[in-house]
């Protein structure tokens, strides 16, 4: 089907989810190659899901989103964790987004098992891979999966990979 005859409900749906300052909205801004997230150093840039229609090939018709980070703990936090939950509710495939510096920490793990009970497809996305010393990536990219890639999406480091694996 189409992207311009594809309605949302029957696109692929891709959810960006992780921390605050991983490089979510980096990330959906690369793949999507347009500046539709804010990026800031800045935590909590994102306070709602940001939403594109799109085509990825050899995938079709996608809507990406892009959501707040899960340890908020703002003020509006909890309402910014809640729309990021439920989104998760709507995704076909999730992108769990890790700095690649810290790797997995435990509020990765709970989203993760989350996904897995939910039987969601995902992938482990180690970003910023631009900030890795080379031993380090090295070592990073030995260690990971079928389901994990290394991207940075501030040098297009295995973005394309990234849409192809989607």
């Amino acid at each position: 089907m189409s992207m311009i005859v594809a309605p949302r409900g029957e696109r692929i749906h891709i959810g960006l989810f992780g921390r605050m300052n991983v490089g979510k909205s980096s990330l959906m801004n690369a793949i999507t190659n347009q500046s539709l997230s804010i990026v800031s150093s800045e935590a909590g840039t994102t306070t709602d899901p940001v939403l594109k229609s799109m085509e990825i090939l050899p995938l079709g018709p996608v809507v990406l989103m892009d959501t707040p980070g899960l340890d908020d703990n703002s003020i509006l936090g909890h309402e910014r964790i809640k729309k990021a939950q439920e989104v998760l509710k709507k995704t076909d495939l999730a992108l769990l987004v890790l700095d690649a510096r810290v790797g997995i920490t435990n509020i990765d793990e709970r989203l993760l098992e989350k996904i897995r009970e939910e039987k969601i497809p995902y992938i482990l996305i180690y970003h910023k891979e631009d900030l890795l010393l080379a031993e380090d990536k090295l070592k990073k990219e030995g260690t990971l999966d079928q389901n994990a890639l290394l991207v940075s999406s501030k040098s297009n480091y295995h973005v394309e990979e990234l849409k192809e694996l989607m």
